[in-house]
């Protein structure tokens, strides 16, 4: 039992450093995921915007040579008023004329909205691409700050890595289950020494009698408040 409580311990302590070496990233991979799907987004929002001037400029272009065509028509409509004998053909050419004035009215307002849409949009993705730019820096900097840590750590957890996967094998399958499921539980922390007669996780008062089995390390025992495994460890 001494043996394979030892190797619990050497086992937590690896992971303690390996979780360590993970802290120091901090919340860079966040914000480096982050700022990569933010751009992602402005890239995918900046080509919707230019399938949209295309789109504009397309219907400006039909809409202008519509708008000639019913200017050219108006005005023949105009010219042959002058000529008309009844009152039957100029009522006639009448409401020709003002259904032609009404489609260039209504066609030279959608022109101006056309073009207001045209200048928003040109807007945007200027706008969209300087914060492009700084969103492309942030990411270049916090990629850098990130491949610094993992640089300034990699040969350390390497090693550990490598003398995890060492002890691992060396542990029965049962204890080994119970150590993954309490470090689950408590946040990496499964092996924990007694500090001062109380567990070093949530600081429940252990009996004498409990500490002296602890010390011993005959048998493996657990705190009767949070479940993880305690040993000792000189003061």
């Amino acid at each position: 039992m001494k043996a394979s409580l030892a190797l619990l311990i050497k086992l937590q302590a690896v992971d303690s450093e390996l979780m360590e070496i993970e802290a120091q990233k901090g919340d860079l991979p966040a914000q480096v995921e982050q700022l990569s799907d933010e751009l992602d987004e402005l890239a995918k929002g900046a080509a919707a915007k230019r399938v949209r001037l295309e789109e504009i400029e397309h219907e400006s272009n039909q809409l202008q040579g519509t708008l000639e065509d019913t200017r050219g028509q108006l005005k023949k409509y105009q010219e042959q008023l002058l000529l008309v004998a009844t009152n039957r053909a100029y009522d006639a050419l009448s409401a020709e004329i003002d259904g032609a004035k009404k489609s260039v009215d209504e066609g030279e307002f959608h022109a101006l909205e056309l073009i207001e849409e045209r200048q928003w949009l040109t807007d945007e993705l200027k706008s969209d691409e300087l914060l492009a730019e700084q969103k492309r820096v942030d990411l270049d900097t916090q990629n850098n700050s990130l491949k610094s840590t993992v640089a300034a750590n990699d040969e350390r957890s390497t090693a550990l890595s490598k003398e995890r996967n060492q002890i691992q094998p060396q542990i029965e399958s049962r204890y080994m289950g119970a150590y993954e499921r309490i470090s689950a539980a408590r946040e990496g922390r499964a092996v924990v020494p007694i500090s001062r007669g109380a567990c070093g996780v949530c600081f429940h008062r252990i009996p004498p009698q409990q500490q002296v089995e602890i010390k011993a390390m005959d048998r493996i025992v657990t705190c009767d408040s949070c479940g993880v495994i305690l040993h000792w460890a000189e003061e």
